[in-house]
């Protein structure tokens, strides 16, 4: 039996639940400090998948009368946070180096930032049932904390190439989703995987479409640079100065 709720973003219940995500990710963050970035991605993955199958069932059990045993097309894993649990898939099972970096680079600003957004901006259909309600933040706690424990880590430091892959990285995601939209756009009712056919509330700063949707996506796309742009500060000045350090060294044995 599922619970149904009445109650909309920025509510009681919306505040209550963000309330608890902040006071889970600071207490997850200091009692598994010491875990290694293996262990994080077991629990996140662990979580990811407990995430999914309460959210099929609830909604296949909601629809049991129109869509059967369907999950609802809107509800496909193809929003960026969905994604990420593939991401933890890959790295639970890759020994290539080069493929743990690229997503953990990647994956470290955009469960951050992506996780933070999704907890201030919850779907409309987050705060309605008690059981995705649970599951909603619950998982983006979890990618908060995950990319919380990697940062924190000694074992994975951020370069500025991490950067400039990221920023491709998202590039390819963002265009796999325009052509994932347009797809199933005869299937699906207000389609919008990662949000690039419609910001994802009405009425926000910047990200609206009061000028039109070329401007909404350049804003879009500005705002996700800038934010990876700031998560990635600490690299560009440890290089800024070590190419600092190192013109002064050829300077002097050149004198």
């Amino acid at each position: 039996m599922n619970i149904i709720l009445t109650n909309s973003p920025y509510g009681s219940l919306h505040i209550i639940c963000v309330s608890c995500s902040v006071i889970a990710i600071v207490l997850a963050t200091i009692f598994l400090r010491k875990i290694n970035i293996s262990q994080a991605i077991r629990i996140a993955l662990i979580a990811g998948i407990i995430s999914e199958v309460l959210k099929v069932g609830t909604y296949i059990i909601i629809n049991e009368d129109t869509l059967g045993g369907y999950l609802p097309k809107t509800d496909l894993p193809f929003h960026l946070c969905s994604i990420q649990i593939i991401f933890l898939i890959i790295l639970s099972i890759t020994k290539k180096e080069s493929v743990k970096r690229l997503l953990l680079s990647f994956m470290l600003p955009t469960c951050l930032i992506g996780g933070f957004a999704a907890l201030m901006i919850p779907t409309s259909s987050s705060l309605n049932v008690l059981v995705i309600t649970f599951q909603y933040f619950m998982f983006h706690s979890v990618i908060m904390w995950f990319a919380l424990q990697v940062l924190l880590s000694k074992e994975f430091v951020l370069t500025v190439s991490d950067y400039w892959k990221s920023l491709l990285f998202l590039l390819a995601i963002a265009m796999a989703a325009i052509y994932i939209n347009s797809a199933l756009n005869d299937y699906i009712h207000n389609i919008n995987f990662m949000y690039v056919v419609n910001p994802p509330a009405n009425n926000l700063p910047i990200l609206n479409k009061d000028h039109g949707w070329l401007v909404y996506i350049l804003s879009y796309g500005a705002v996700a640079v800038v934010a990876i742009t700031l998560f990635y500060i600490k690299p560009f000045i440890l290089f800024f100065k070590s190419k600092k350090n190192k013109d002064s060294d050829n300077d002097i044995i050149k004198a």
